[in-house]
């Protein structure tokens, strides 16, 4: 049984070679043939994020016991097979097996097995030319153990407004695996997509296994959400067992869907429940790893194995090393079809944390494997002020659920921080929508329960600033480019005299201007770059947008005037709000509370109404 493929950079995907092979002088790569040309005593390296076989997970986790590299090549070249581990800070090799393959008249197929009772770290080759130019046309892991579970998985996507990203990875999957008879994935795929902004043609993109249904804007925990409703009510009549939650605006590379599938067929019955995710790499910087699972931690967020160099041997073994992790992000996570029961559906909390409730409540093994992942935006490229509200509310909520609440004295303190420092920026509707969160969480289960889900983010949405083109904005500005770069570089001010100026007086709110106009940037901008500045242009460098903030010292007296209020209110109420939160937020997890949030069966009706008259207009 075909495992695992070996791969080669992609325009389509990933132009990152060395996340691919390694290679010495005399090794040429074609881009247009998918192969690599090999010189004599040239050699081209295979111990790559993408090409080395992590097989201390495989034997982990499946039945898998004897493994092969099957290559194909012409010429005459020497094959090396060894297993790379990192033991402290060393990388440990050790030699599998070495073969000659020749073959000088036509491409010939060998099959070599990995000779080692050794299972730590990942199993990988090399290839040196002896004679001549030879050429390798490709190879896989393979495995002589035949499984025996038969592994169909929905692919579950929420989208908005993003019609390029999904058509394009509609049509990506289409190719590849839902049309194509040759592939292992022919018939153990179907798509789901729930589109929350019903721009998407439905009648041109859907198949007998894409299937779209027009959902109302209630975020990505509706959109997924309503995904896997109509997975659910679909698993039996079409052999479903698995569900994969990915984002609509990312790059994937096919491979990682075929092996997600292998690994389920052949995993061991000890690891049914698993959850396999996929790791999160840069769109701008394909080797730059963002996150390989994550602990929630009460909301102080570890991204595990951040900011590793996917292109490095040593970082690509250290990413092998398993730690425990409380959930995967749903860019890319696959779990059992059979946890989406009709009393165990995500939480309504709209966008942030669904997928980390969801995954402290039924998340007990996670599998992460070098080669999984997907291609996203970064997210300080991604800003958006509505989020404000979103933070605190839903990690009050997430924490309440599962036993992992913060002391009140240290919450009001994570309170206070928060919005100052959006005060201190100058940002008070930032501030303002912060404060809302908390207080519609103090508002309690049932109050969330009874929202329309959309009109409340439509209204936040109102309440937050708005990215636009210079050239669309009523205030007379303009981007400098040596202003901004100047703020970028900034860093905080750190005397002690600096420190209590800001503290008193807001950041110079109290104080007379020094600065008529500042550019800084959005995501991670300093308060000294705004420090006694009359007009602030907040500028969002990848989207070329931005937003204009003023110095209002009535504004930020209004601000400190409702936090101090709210303080003491969460002083007095916040063990009731946590208990109220953890015994009836189940009751937003239940199926009748979602048919009744997404308006499913009142859309059952409308479509029986429609077919009505249809039969009235014929007779």
């Amino acid at each position: 049984m075909k495992l695992q493929n070996i791969i080669l950079p992609s325009t389509d995907t990933c132009t990152e070679e060395s996340m691919y092979f390694r290679r010495t002088s005399d090794v040429y790569f074609s881009w247009c043939n998918d192969w690599i040309d090999i010189h004599p005593g040239a050699t081209v390296n295979f111990d790559t994020y993408f090409n080395s076989f992590s097989a201390e997970k495989w034997f982990k986790y499946t039945d898998v016991k004897n493994i092969f590299l099957n290559l194909k090549v012409k010429g005459y070249v020497r094959v090396t097979l060894l297993r790379k581990e990192k033991v402290g800070n060393t990388i440990h090799t050790e030699y599998c097996g070495e073969h000659l393959c020749v073959s000088t008249d036509e491409p010939k197929e060998f099959s070599l097995q990995f000779k080692t009772s050794a299972v730590n770290g990942v199993y990988c080759f090399s290839i040196s030319g002896v004679e001549g130019i030879s050429v390798f046309y490709g190879a896989h892991y393979s495995t002589d153990f035949v499984p025996t579970k038969k592994v169909k998985i929905a692919i579950d996507i929420c989208t908005f407004k993003r019609e390029k990203f999904v058509e394009s990875n509609l049509q990506l999957l289409n190719s590849k695996f839902l049309c194509n008879k040759d592939s292992f994935l022919f018939d153990k795929l179907e798509v789901f997509v729930s589109d929350n902004a019903h721009t998407l043609d439905i009648k041109k993109l859907s198949s007998d296994k894409i299937h779209i249904v027009q959902n109302k804007n209630v975020g990505g925990a509706g959109g997924f959400t309503r995904g896997m409703i109509e997975i659910k009510n679909e698993r039996e009549k079409r052999g479903i067992t698995h569900i994969l939650v990915m984002d609509d605006d990312l790059c994937i590379e096919p491979e990682s869907i075929f092996r997600t599938c292998t690994i389920l067929t052949c995993i061991k019955d000890q690891y049914d429940e698993a959850f396999i995710g996929g790791a999160m790499l840069r769109m701008d910087r394909q080797y730059f790893q963002v996150e390989s699972g994550a602990v929630w931690n009460g909301g102080n967020l570890i991204s595990l194995k951040h900011g590793l160099d996917l292109r490095d041997l040593d970082a690509c073994l250290f990413n092998e090393f398993e730690e425990r992790a409380q959930f995967n992000a749903w860019w890319y996570c696959v779990f059992p079809a059979s946890i989406v029961r009709d009393d165990n559906l995500p939480m309504p909390i709209f966008i942030r944390g669904d997928d980390v409730e969801y995954g402290l409540r039924n998340m007990k093994h996670l599998i992460l494997m070098n080669g999984i992942c997907v291609w996203h935006e970064a997210f300080e490229n991604k800003y958006s002020s509505f989020l404000y509200y979103y933070i605190l509310r839903n990690r009050l909520i997430d924490n309440s659920l599962h036993n992992m609440v913060m002391p009140k004295g240290e919450f009001i303190n994570l309170l206070k921080t928060q919005v100052m420092d959006e005060v201190r920026l100058y940002r008070y509707k930032n501030a303002h929508l912060l404060m809302k969160g908390v207080e519609d969480f103090f508002k309690g289960a049932s109050w969330l329960q009874s929202q329309d889900g959309e009109k409340l983010h439509k209204e936040i949405m109102s309440e937050g600033y708005k990215l636009q083109y210079i050239d669309d904005m009523k205030e007379n500005v303009q981007f400098l480019y040596p202003l901004y770069e100047e703020s970028v570089r900034a860093v905080p001010a750190t005397g002690m005299k600096s420190r209590i100026i800001n503290h008193y007086t807001i950041n110079g709110t109290y104080l007379k201007p020094v600065r008529e106009y500042n550019i800084v940037p959005t995501v991670g901008a300093q308060q000294s770059s705004v420090y006694r500045t009359n007009t602030v242009l907040n500028y969002d460098f990848s989207s070329r947008k931005g937003f204009v903030t003023k110095r209002d010292a009535s504004e930020a007296k209004k601000c400190v005037k409702r936090l101090n209020k709210l303080c003491s209110f969460v002083n007095a109420n916040y063990d009731s709000a946590v208990s109220n939160f953890k015994t009836e937020g189940r009751n937003l997890m239940k199926i009748d509370f979602w048919n009744k949030y997404l308006n499913i069966e009142e859309r059952k009706d409308v479509k029986a109404d429609i077919t009505k008259k249809k039969v009235k207009s014929h007779k």
